[in-house]
């Protein structure tokens, strides 16, 4: 006999627990269910956009190639890929105004790229043959701020001790080239600016 505050513990079969609690075993089923199609329905969609994006970039070659892929396949990495390649294009035709359009357009519509640092780069350099070089300064700061630690950060600052040169501005060159010695000693770009501190110099 149980003692008086136990409770017997009772073993239901597997079409009883079915009887008991059919409508919430069918609708959570069903709710994980629709969730699997969900999930993989957009795998599918995501695998589809990411193959023929890259597909097509692949065998992109002119401007209007790669404008295609961006009309085409909008925020994906190979869209981005092809704004810089179009960027790079348009300016190599001297065609600086459209390029900066387009590379504005990379810049605010891909942050995440794995070359959006390079996006500012390039700008600042299609500004620099332009001859807009406050635009240039501005636009390599505003890179080198956003990406410190990119690989395109001492580019960057070579690029604005450059333009301060032709600016005439040595002091602000001779601090970004002393700047770039002390952040990057092992890099060629501070072979490259220990160079220049040297005809500063004289």
């Amino acid at each position: 006999m149980l003692p008086p505050d136990s409770a017997e513990t009772v073993h239901l079969k597997p079409i009883e627990i079915w009887y008991l609690y059919k409508t919430k075993i069918l609708t959570y089923g069903g709710i994980i269910l629709a969730g699997l199609v969900i999930f993989a329905s957009v795998q599918i969609y995501q695998y589809q956009i990411t193959s023929g994006s890259q597909s097509l970039y692949e065998k992109a070659q002119t401007a209007s190639d790669f404008q295609a892929v961006l009309q085409k396949y909008p925020g994906t990495p190979a869209a981005g890929n092809a704004a810089l390649r179009l960027a790079d294009k348009l300016r190599a035709e001297k065609k600086y105004d459209e390029s900066v359009t387009v590379l504005r357009g990379f810049i605010a519509n891909y942050p995440q790229h794995p070359l959006a640092a390079g996006g500012w780069t390039s700008l600042a350099a299609t500004y620099e043959m332009q001859g807009k070089l406050d635009e240039a300064l501005q636009a390599n700061q505003q890179g080198i701020a956003k990406f410190p630690e990119a690989y395109t950060t001492p580019i960057a600052m070579m690029s604005q001790a450059r333009i301060y040169r032709a600016k005439g501005q040595n002091d602000d060159a001779r601090r970004i080239y002393q700047d770039v010695s002390y952040r990057f000693p092992q890099s060629i770009y501070a072979q490259e600016a220990s160079r220049e501190l040297h005809f500063l110099k004289k």
